[in-house]
């Protein structure tokens, strides 16, 4: 077991390094050429259009995106429900069909969440906060309604789930009522969001850390991906020897 090991060691080394050295030498390359190449004009006037676009962009954005996002989604939700009333309670087809509109309505209120979230903080400075605010809740108000109508959906073809999505602890609650296979294809589909997130927060700190030797945009950027990445890191460590030492009990 040990030379195996060692032996595996030995044969991953060696590309690994290299991955490592010109990953370097692109980061270098590109940090020495945006420095030399960068004009603090051109910056200024990228801003300046930047700033405009969102002044314009801003007022308007949370309705918009609410109602591009949320219309499709209670839209899914409708076609699930009829074909749940149709449903013969035995067609696996019919019924990954009835899920997969439900999950994509999901996946709309989560573009949702994240829009109102962005263009609630850049209201502040491009916006008047009270009607913002305003769209933000209402926007907010029929996501958690969309959410509601999915999980009831779901409820009713799966008897076993519990769990309501207005109740504090609706996760565990969900996680508890779900089998092993569920359990396991949750498990997959972290370890997968766990990757790209880290993945993410790499590529951010390096674009970044380049943007800082051309422009002056401090450490604060910086420091909230570490942040970020730091708690994706330990809490999923200490996640895994927690579950680690259920396993042996």
């Amino acid at each position: 077991m040990n030379d195996t090991v060692k032996r595996d060691n030995r044969r991953s080394l060696p590309l690994f390094l290299l991955i490592i050295l010109l990953s370097a030498a692109l980061g270098a390359a590109g940090g020495f050429f945006s420095a030399m190449a960068a004009d603090r004009g051109v910056l200024d006037l990228i801003w300046v259009w930047l700033d405009r676009a969102m002044g314009i962009i801003t007022p308007w954005a949370i309705p918009v995106c609410s109602a591009v996002l949320l219309i499709p989604g209670f839209g899914l939700y409708h076609s699930a429900k009829r074909r749940y009333v149709a449903w013969d309670q035995e067609s696996e087809e019919g019924c990954q069909a009835i899920e997969d509109r439900l999950n994509y309505a999901l996946l709309l209120s989560s573009f949702v969440l994240l829009t109102n979230f962005f263009f609630l903080a850049a209201g502040f400075l491009y916006a008047k906060i009270l009607a913002n605010a305003l769209c933000f809740l209402v926007s907010m108000g029929l996501m958690m309604v969309l959410q509601q109508k999915v999980v009831d959906l779901t409820r009713r073809m799966n008897p076993e789930k519990q769990g309501s999505i207005y109740d504090v602890n609706f996760r565990r609650k969900w996680l508890d009522s779900c089998d092993e296979l569920e359990r396991a294809q949750i498990g997959q589909a972290s370890f997968r969001a766990f990757k790209a997130a880290s993945g993410t927060c790499a590529a951010l700190w390096l674009v970044l850390m380049l943007l800082s030797l051309v422009a002056d945009i401090g450490l604060l950027p910086v420091l909230v991906v570490i942040l970020v990445w730091g708690v994706l890191q330990v809490s999923y460590t200490l996640a895994c020897i927690r579950l680690s030492r259920r396993t042996f009990k």
